[in-house]
């Protein structure tokens, strides 16, 4: 594996943790504000992906393509699929071990590779 790839998979994890940092700081933010959870949750989720979209796109990437409806749609899609693998890991491996922690960083680790795959090669990459 080229040094360009490290460079890029590194830049994805840095891009992972800021998005998240910014989904709880938003979700902390508006539960203070006494906003109902789904309500915060929701918000705090909508700013991490359109964050997540343009740092991607920018600088992970480095997309230099124009930002069009069908980036966006390939983009939803691969959160859409990144949700539904991180929700269906956690359950089947909460389901088969019992223990939360162990569930949740396995079902982390799939879905950021599955992510990372698919924001490369379908989203910004040669799979459009």
């Amino acid at each position: 594996m080229g040094m360009k790839k490290y460079k890029t998979i590194l830049k994805f994890l840095v891009s992972g943790a800021t998005t998240t940092a910014i989904d709880y700081i938003i979700y902390r933010i508006l539960m203070i504000l006494f906003c109902p959870a789904l309500i915060s949750k929701f918000f705090s989720m909508l700013c991490a992906i359109i964050c997540s979209f343009v740092i991607n796109k920018k600088w992970t990437f480095q997309h230099s393509e124009k930002t069009d409806s069908k980036l966006i749609v390939r983009y939803l899609i691969a959160q859409f699929i990144n949700i539904v693998t991180n929700t269906s890991v956690n359950t089947i491996v909460y389901n088969h071990t019992n223990m939360i922690n162990i569930a949740f960083v396995f079902a982390t680790i799939c879905a950021m590779i599955v992510n990372f795959i698919l924001q490369k090669k379908f989203v910004f990459g040669t799979l459009k």
